[in-house]
């Protein structure tokens, strides 16, 4: 029997992180999409956007804590 688990997910970079096991910072959603940010127990946090119509153009970028400060400043 196979399982899935849709809190899985692969980010852009390639790694699999278990979104279940993360602090939601951000929530965000209208009828097209949702964007969320959530941050891992290693201080890196992951910007999840879903796209409701197409759940293949589904994106998980990852970034650590230099990278958000650099958001912050733009």
């Amino acid at each position: 029997m196979i399982t899935t688990n849709q809190d899985i997910v692969v980010t852009t970079c390639g790694r699999e992180l278990d979104l279940s096991n993360t602090e939601l910072v951000i929530e965000r959603s209208n009828s097209l999409f949702s964007y969320n940010i959530h941050k891992l127990k290693t201080g890196e946090y992951i910007i999840a956007e879903k796209f409701y119509a197409n759940p293949f153009n589904n994106r998980y970028i990852l970034l650590n804590d230099d990278q958000i400060e650099m958001l912050k400043n733009l």
